[in-house]
C-alpha cells in the first residue's frame, strides 16, 4: 500500500493563528456592514419619503402665497428638499411644538418644523440649520392692569405673570434663579411667575383675558396676531434675535442634517431663499399702530356700505373680492367722494384719462368706479409678459397699477442689464426708487418717477389684503385653485 501523498504542508501554528485573526476580522467587518444602519439620507430614499412632523397654526401661513397648495414658507422649501432627496413630502401637522419633540424622540418622523425656536430641553433633539432670525418680544395686552411698555426688563413688576412657549429656551431675564441646595430662596428668586403655555394665540387668549401680564412671542408671531388684535402692543424688543430652526432626532448619523444644510445654503447663495422670505414674509412690517387702529375702524364704518360692489366685481371678473376691497382701501380708504392733489378720484381713485378709457362718465360713482378699476387692474396684468411667474405678476400689476406700466418696464429693463431678474418682484422693487436719480432715469424710455411710491403701494396692498383674509376667511381660500382662469393666480386666492 503506497503512502498517502500530501498536497501542500501542514500550516504552522503561527499561520493557523494568521488564518484565525483574518477570519474573525473579515466577520467582524461582515457584520458590522450588516448591523450598521444606512445613513438617514438613504433610508428616506429607500422608502421613497420625507417624514415631516409641523406645527399647524394660522400664524405661519401666507394666504398671498399660497400657490400651489404651500401656504406657509417652510412647506415649500420642505417640498424642495423633499425633491431634492428625489421622494415625496408627508406631513404629519401637529399643535405642539412639545408634540414634534415627541415624535422626533420617537423615532416616527425625520425632521420637525413650523416656526420652531431652539428648544430649552435638547435631549434627545438635535438643532438642525437656521431659516432665518427673527427678535423675541415681551407682548401686553392695551388696558391690562399690570401689563405696559417697559424701559428694560429690571421694569417687569413684581409678580408678573408671563407667559412663554412650553419646552422653548428662555432669555436670561426670565429665568428664576435657586440657591445651590435646590431649595428656592425666596431673596433670590426673580419676582416674577412663569408660565408655559402651548402656543401664541393661546398667550394672546391668556392676556385678553387677565390671566397672564406679558408674553413672550417671536416678533413674526406678534406682528401676525397684532394685524387682527391691535390691542395686543409691543412692551419690551429683546436685545439680539433667536433663530427658527428645523429640529431633528439625536442619533449617530447626521446626513439629513447635512443635507438640509447644503440645500438652504444653496437657496441663500442663489437668492431664491430672499425672494421666499418676500413671498410669504414681506407684507407683515408694513404698517404701525396708528394704521392698525385707522384700519379696524373703516372695516366696522365703511367697508360693509361697498362690500356688495367688490363682491359684485369679484364675481364679474372671477377674483377675490378682498382682493379688490385692498386695491380701493389704499386709494380711498373707501371713500367714494376721495380726491388727490393730482385729480384722481373715487373709491379706485382713477385719472379722467384712464376712466374716459374705460367708458366711465363720472368717476365718484362706487359702482362705476369699482368695475371699472378692476378691469384696469386686470388689463395691466394681461399687458405684462407671460413669462413672470405667480405671484410676482400680481405685485407688478399692483405697481403698474400706481405708477404705470411704462415705468414699470423701465425698472424691468434696469434690472435685466445690471444682473437681476426682471421676472422677479424682489429684484424690480430694487430698482424701482432709482427712476427718481437722473443716473439711472436717464437710461430708460419713459424718464422720472416717484418710483418708491409703488413700491410702498404694493406692500401696503398685499398687508390689508393679508388682514381682509384673516377677518374675512372663504372656504376656498386652503384649496387648490382650479385652472384655467385667474384663479390660478394670488389675484383670485
Amino acid at each position: 500500500m503506497r503512502p498517502t501523498r500530501r498536497l501542500r504542508p501542514a500550516l504552522s501554528t503561527r499561520h493557523q493563528i494568521e488564518l484565525g485573526v483574518f477570519v474573525v476580522v473579515l466577520v467582524a467587518i461582515a457584520l458590522r456592514v450588516w448591523l450598521q444602519p444606512a445613513p438617514v439620507t438613504e433610508q428616506i430614499q429607500f422608502r421613497e419619503e420625507l417624514r415631516v412632523a409641523f406645527v399647524e397654526h394660522a400664524l405661519g401661513r401666507s394666504d398671498l402665497a399660497d400657490y400651489g397648495g404651500r401656504e406657509q414658507l417652510e412647506l415649500e422649501l420642505l417640498d424642495r428638499l423633499a425633491e431634492r432627496l428625489g421622494v415625496s413630502l408627508e406631513v404629519r401637522r401637529v399643535e405642539r411644538p412639545a408634540d414634534v419633540h415627541a415624535l422626533l424622540r420617537a423615532g416616527r418622523v425625520d425632521l420637525g418644523a413650523g416656526l420652531l425656536v431652539p428648544p430649552g430641553d435638547d435631549a434627545g433633539l438635535r438643532r438642525g440649520p437656521e431659516i432665518l432670525e427673527v427678535q423675541r418680544i415681551l407682548a401686553y395686552w392695551q388696558g391690562a392692569e399690570n401689563g405696559g411698555p417697559l424701559l428694560s426688563p429690571m421694569d417687569i413688576p413684581a409678580g408678573s405673570r408671563i407667559g412663554v412657549p412650553a419646552g422653548a429656551s428662555l432669555p436670561p431675564m426670565l429665568h428664576r434663579p435657586h440657591r445651590e441646595d435646590g431649595q428656592d430662596d425666596v431673596a433670590t428668586t426673580a419676582p416674577h411667575e412663569v408660565l408655559p403655555l402651548p402656543g401664541p394665540e393661546r398667550m394672546r387668549d391668556a392676556l385678553e383675558r387677565g390671566e397672564i401680564d406679558f408674553a413672550l412671542m417671536t416678533s413674526l408671531e406678534y406682528r401676525r396676531l397684532q394685524r387682527l388684535h391691535p390691542e395686543l402692543r409691543a412692551g419690551y424688543e429683546l436685545a439680539g434675535t433667536t433663530p427658527l430652526v428645523w429640529l431633528f432626532p439625536d442619533r449617530g448619523d447626521t446626513s439629513l442634517e447635512r443635507e438640509a444644510g447644503r440645500f438652504l445654503q444653496s437657496l441663500r447663495d442663489t437668492g431664491e431663499l430672499e425672494r421666499l422670505l418676500d413671498r410669504y414674509l414681506g407684507h407683515l412690517e408694513t404698517h404701525d399702530l396708528v394704521d392698525t387702529l385707522t384700519f379696524e375702524r373703516r372695516v366696522h364704518d365703511r367697508l360693509e356700505r361697498f362690500r356688495d360692489l367688490f363682491e359684485a366685481a369679484g364675481e364679474k371678473y372671477n377674483l377675490d373680492w378682498r382682493f379688490i376691497a385692498a386695491v380701493a382701501y389704499q386709494e380711498s380708504h373707501w371713500n367714494p367722494d376721495a380726491v388727490s392733489p393730482t385729480g384722481v378720484r373715487g373709491l379706485m381713485m382713477l385719472t379722467r384719462a384712464t376712466a374716459q378709457d374705460l367708458g366711465i362718465p363720472d368717476r365718484t360713482d362706487p359702482q362705476a368706479s369699482v368695475d371699472g378699476g378692476t378691469r384696469y387692474l386686470l388689463q395691466m396684468r394681461e399687458r405684462l409678459p407671460e413669462s413672470i411667474p405667480e405671484p410676482d405678476r400680481t405685485w407688478m400689476t399692483l405697481a403698474a397699477y400706481n405708477v404705470g406700466l411704462g415705468h414699470v418696464n423701465d425698472a424691468r429693463a434696469l434690472a435685466a442689464n445690471n444682473g437681476d431678474d426682471p421676472d422677479r418682484w424682489v429684484d424690480v422693487k430694487e430698482w424701482l426708487p432709482r427712476l427718481a436719480e437722473s443716473r439711472w432715469y436717464e437710461q430708460t424710455r419713459h424718464g422720472y418717477a416717484r418710483g418708491w411710491e409703488p413700491v410702498s403701494y404694493t406692500r401696503n396692498i398685499r398687508s390689508y389684503y393679508d388682514k381682509l383674509m384673516q377677518r374675512f376667511p372663504e372656504p376656498g381660500d386652503r384649496m387648490q385653485p382650479p385652472a384655467p382662469g385667474y384663479r390660478n393666480t394670488p389675484l383670485a386666492l
